[in-house]
């Protein structure tokens, strides 16, 4: 095997062992749908790029893209109904799709939405192979192709792992391992979100979108208050899920609500997400006592306190020794146990991933244009949070889908939670 998967990898390969862990994109493309053109033109582009031949092995964690033939999985959908309920379906339907468990598949499967002279195309794949970025960039140069763009340069599918990250930056390292103390002793001032435990990973989805009024209000608040969106976005958020909370008992320590985001590191992993493909990620968690009764500014100002060295001195290196021990502990604890270990270590009632389309559209192609004319995604839950919020800035518009577990969180629940979450944002000023 020539690649090995990173340790955000490995932990994706723990999640979906348990249940799929897959993550969805759609773009609308702009002219009629061409079934046999659209074949053809996904295994020229899979072939291009040299993402065919896929196999790995779960239990070392190694990988590789033999090259070849490819394998085109694509599914055509008619809509019998409003063409929004067939895109919300079949996301919702590609995130609990099983991907194999080890050996030798196509990582990546295609839907296509007929909408009479336009259609949407649906990239669904297993999580571990990529990050959103660099799924932007593929399906990007998918859309592309169709409509006659030049053939792909070849990717590099095999970036260095996440051991020379400590090589380079030996000081943050250190400091990052000594913090793992106090990480998890914030951990547990956080309440644990309920029903993790349960076996049943099955996803639902829901789709909103945010309009352009509001997101320039997100911008011009984050710069209100010397943050970025996503920090906007995790404040919203963290309000938006604290009902869900039951009253903490009296002298009770864990009475802080959390949220978790996603954060890319692909600057200090690998090349742009056009030369190179796979997943460059880690993680940061912020919580807040009482979000209802406190300004949101405050809550906003609270989360870019822990988001505000990120990238600048390397914290997201905190969360990375924390998901190499989670591998340890993972092999150690009983079968039953491994499904509530996330949430009792790292507590969140939701997890966050923020995603900019421009810059990475047409990164692959640049025949691609600045962006698509409408775009959707949707990312797996797991044992970590019961409700996972991916935000997509795409044009002037913010996507947003959100998938829950109903086993965790009932329908009503989830579906509140979202209308709050809008609610918050469009009431910036």
């Amino acid at each position: 095997m020539r690649g090995a998967f990173n340790l955000f990898q490995a932990m994706m390969l723990r999640w979906r062992s348990r249940h799929p862990y897959n993550a969805v994109h759609a773009a609308r493309v702009d002219r009629p749908l061409d079934e046999a053109h659209l074949r053809a033109t996904l295994a020229a582009a899979l072939e291009e790029a040299g993402l065919t031949g896929y196999t790995f092995d779960a239990a070392r964690a190694r990988y590789e893209w033999r090259g070849g033939p490819a394998e085109v999985v694509l599914e055509v959908v008619v809509p019998a109904g409003a063409i929004d309920e067939a895109l919300r379906s079949t996301i919702e339907r590609s995130l609990d799709a099983p991907f194999a468990r080890t050996g030798s598949h196509a990582p990546i499967r295609f839907s296509a939405i007929d909408d009479g002279d336009r259609f949407w195309l649906v990239l669904a794949y297993d999580h571990v192979v990529a990050g959103g970025d660099s799924a932007v960039a593929l399906l990007g140069a998918l859309c592309a192709r169709y409509l006659g763009a030049a053939p792909l340069d070849r990717l590099e599918r095999h970036p260095a792992r996440d051991r020379r990250l400590g090589a380079r930056h030996p000081l943050r390292s250190v400091a990052a391992a000594a913090a793992l103390p106090r990480l998890a002793a914030r951990g547990k001032r956080a309440r644990r979100a309920p029903g993790l435990e349960v076996r049943d990973g099955r996803n639902a989805f829901v789709m909103a979108e945010i309009d352009a009024a509001t997101v320039d209000r997100i911008a011009a608040t984050a710069e209100r208050c010397g943050a970025t969106r996503n920090d906007v976005l995790m404040a919203a958020l963290i309000r938006a899920v604290a009902p869900l909370r039951p009253a903490p008992a009296a002298g009770s320590r864990r009475r802080e609500i959390a949220v978790a985001s996603i954060a890319n590191i692909r600057g200090d992993c690998a090349g742009p997400a056009g030369r190179v493909f796979g997943q460059f990620l880690s993680s940061f968690r912020a919580a807040y006592a009482d979000p209802l009764n406190a300004a949101l500014d405050d809550v906003i100002r609270a989360v870019h306190a822990e988001s505000r060295d990120l990238r600048a001195k390397r914290r997201y290196l905190r969360s990375l020794f924390a998901i190499g021990l989670s591998g340890l502990a993972w092999r150690v604890v009983r079968d039953d146990m491994r499904d509530s270990l996330f949430a009792k270590h790292y507590p969140a009632w939701a997890g966050l991933t923020t995603l900019a389309v421009p810059g990475l559209w047409n990164a692959m192609s640049p025949e691609a244009g600045s962006g698509p004319a409408a775009y959707r995604r949707g990312v797996s839950t797991g044992p970590l949070a019961p409700i996972v919020v991916a935000a997509t800035f795409a044009g002037n518009a913010l996507g947003i889908g959100v998938s829950f577990r109903p086993a965790a969180v009932a329908e009503a629940d989830a579906r509140a939670v979202v209308e709050r979450f809008v609610a918050t944002l469009r009431s910036l000023r």
